[in-house]
């Protein structure tokens, strides 16, 4: 276990018969003590991959479906454990959902580097929350305990036509590379799909499917009607099943850039497109992606480019 998840699980002190509320577990390290323990355990971390390593494990797995409605009308007691999120908006989601659930006690202990906690968490956290404090640190990390729920909902964010519900990228708004994508796409696509759809403002408005690996990305582009199903890599749809797919893939993992996770999205890619489809997708143009498109397809163009991004289009 590394020394974060041991210094979380050591503040968490779980206690028996209370629930346990797995919120952000790269490892899984987390999830295995929890059911190790006897606990009733779910797994309300977003990624789709590791939802389905924990439910294999035999946790509950919230999935794509709101925290605040899963856990809704929920009681007796249950803590909240999980590495820090990155983004604040998730983090209003988790305490939120966490602190309207109807839980009789509960307590949220989250923990991260030091560099990467901040006031705003402590603020963030005590919206929903009397009670937050930091705990002892352990080397380089420590933990933010809150407890003492207050009267509290979750909204989504809502703006330009566009839903945020917790952490999806870019919130409510479009990105900008997004919106280059969304204006090299052709007037007649086909069967179209937005693959890593976001918050569905690449598509929205047009006739699409969708899909990302993400929760809170699948529900804010169910919100605008876009029909978004959360999969790993659209692998719930079949070979050569679309003509145009558009593709604004992540390059960030946690905060550092990291230009390998548009590979597996470019398999699918090449699985899903018809013999004579395309896809378009953009990138920031100092990272190498052409030459990751370049080794999966016969023709690679640059469509367009502005100062921070371009536009390929690909064909098999």
């Amino acid at each position: 276990m590394r020394t974060l998840d041991s210094l979380i699980w050591d503040i968490a002190d779980i206690q028996a018969g209370e629930a346990v509320i797995i919120c952000n577990d790269p490892t899984l390290d987390l999830t295995r003590a929890a059911l190790s323990s006897g606990a009733e355990v779910v797994f309300a971390d977003p990624d789709h991959t590791r939802c389905q390593e924990a439910r294999a494990l035999g946790a509950e797995v919230v999935g794509d479906v709101r925290i605040d409605d899963y856990f809704s009308g929920a009681s007796g007691t249950a803590v909240a454990i999980g590495e820090m999120p990155k983004s604040l908006a998730r983090l209003d989601y988790l305490a939120r959902s966490i602190a309207s659930a109807g839980f009789s006690q509960d307590r949220v202990v989250l923990g991260a580097n030091n560099k990467h906690l901040s006031r705003g968490m402590n603020a963030v956290l005590g919206e929903s929350f009397q009670d937050v404090a930091a705990s002892l640190g352990r080397g380089k990390f420590r933990c933010l305990v809150a407890s003492g729920a207050r009267d509290v909902t979750y909204e989504p964010v809502r703006g330009d036509g566009l839903v945020a519900i917790g952490g999806v990228f870019s919130g409510a708004k479009p990105d900008r590379g997004g919106e280059l994508l969304r204006s090299c796409l052709p007037d007649e696509p086909g069967r179209l799909l937005d693959l890593g759809c976001g918050n569905g403002s690449v598509t929205r408005g047009m006739s699409a499917a969708a899909t990302d690996s993400d929760a809170d990305a699948v529900l804010s582009a169910r919100a605008i009607g876009i029909d978004a199903t959360w999969d790993d890599a659209g692998s719930r749809f079949a070979d050569a099943s679309f003509d145009t797919i558009a593709l604004n893939p992540p390059f960030h993992d946690g905060t550092a850039v990291d230009a390998t996770l548009v590979q597996h999205l470019l398999d699918a890619a090449v699985r899903l497109l018809a013999p004579s489809g395309a896809l378009y997708l953009v990138h920031n143009s100092h990272l190498r992606y052409r030459s990751e498109v370049e080794r999966r397809f016969a023709k690679v163009e640059q469509v367009t480019r502005d100062k921070t991004f371009t536009v390929l289009r690909a064909i098999p």
